[in-house]
């Protein structure tokens, strides 16, 4: 009887999700899936923790931008909080899978398939496209209008929502510029599958969302725009979110994914 390993056990977690059932998951599928299947990295460790330190200097700092001349404790957006929440999230998230793919890239070495990798529309949807403009330019638009007529909350939830922009952007630019990871049919097919699903780790509504604590505490300027720009954000989001999940193939049942079971 094989003794799997913990790396190993999210590996098969994560095949067995997609229809596949091995009793030892193969090497390289083992490096990539494992944070996919909810084990951390040890390599992720350091970027994670270094993370989470700004992130943690930014929460404590945040609130002390009231004491700056002219600014009041209203001039804050009040979902601050939620927007580093976020951030810190999907990066740690995100530095996790990229870790197993590092790891995954040295594993392979000159045994990779030489090919390339998808063009950048075949790896993001339509609708993710949509959802990221109604987020970002929309908020940008949201936020510039307040901005320019003094408003200092505008300038404030402009920044909020520029922290979500380089999130998103961090994490569809490792997706869409990370190199063919595989050794084989059943590998190249993991590739795939996980290419696209990385995808939705980009949640741009989530840097939406916040509006909501201030449409509920505060009462910020142009209040019906957003509540609008709020319900549209999530609409896009949630639509883009299945729509990726429609365009994500199944794996072959005749790959090699490692010992069969």
């Amino acid at each position: 009887m094989l003794v799997l390993t913990a790396e190993e056990r999210a590996a098969s977690r994560w095949l067995k999700r997609h229809g596949v059932t091995v009793a030892e998951p193969a090497t390289l599928l083992t490096a990539r899936l494992s944070p996919r299947g909810g084990k951390g990295v040890p390599e992720a460790f350091v970027p994670v923790a270094v993370v989470t330190v700004v992130n943690c200097v930014a929460l404590f700092g945040y609130p002390l931008l009231r004491l700056l001349p002219g600014v009041e404790g209203a001039d804050l957006p009040a979902g601050w909080a939620v927007t580093f929440g976020a951030a810190l999230f999907l990066t740690a998230m995100w530095l996790h899978r990229r870790a197993g793919d590092r790891r995954a890239a040295l594993q392979l070495g000159t045994r990779r398939l030489d090919r390339p990798r998808p063009p950048w529309h075949e790896v993001v949807g339509g609708w993710y496209v949509t959802s990221l403009v109604v987020t970002f330019g929309g908020g940008a638009a949201l936020g510039v209008a307040p901005a320019a007529a003094g408003s200092l909350w505008g300038v404030f939830w402009l920044g909020l929502l520029a922290i979500g922009a380089v999130v998103n952007a961090v994490i569809l630019t490792g997706v869409i510029r990370r190199p063919v990871l595989a050794e084989d049919e059943g590998s190249l097919a993991v590739d795939v599958v996980t290419r696209l699903e990385d995808v939705r780790l980009a949640l741009p509504s989530l840097f939406a969302a916040p509006v909501v604590v201030d449409l509920v505490a505060e009462n910020p300027p142009g209040r019906p725009w957003l509540i609008g720009y709020v319900v549209l954000a999530v609409a896009t989001n949630v639509v883009a979110l299945f729509a990726q999940r429609a365009r994500t193939p199944a794996l072959p049942a005749e790959g090699c994914y490692g010992v069969p079971a």
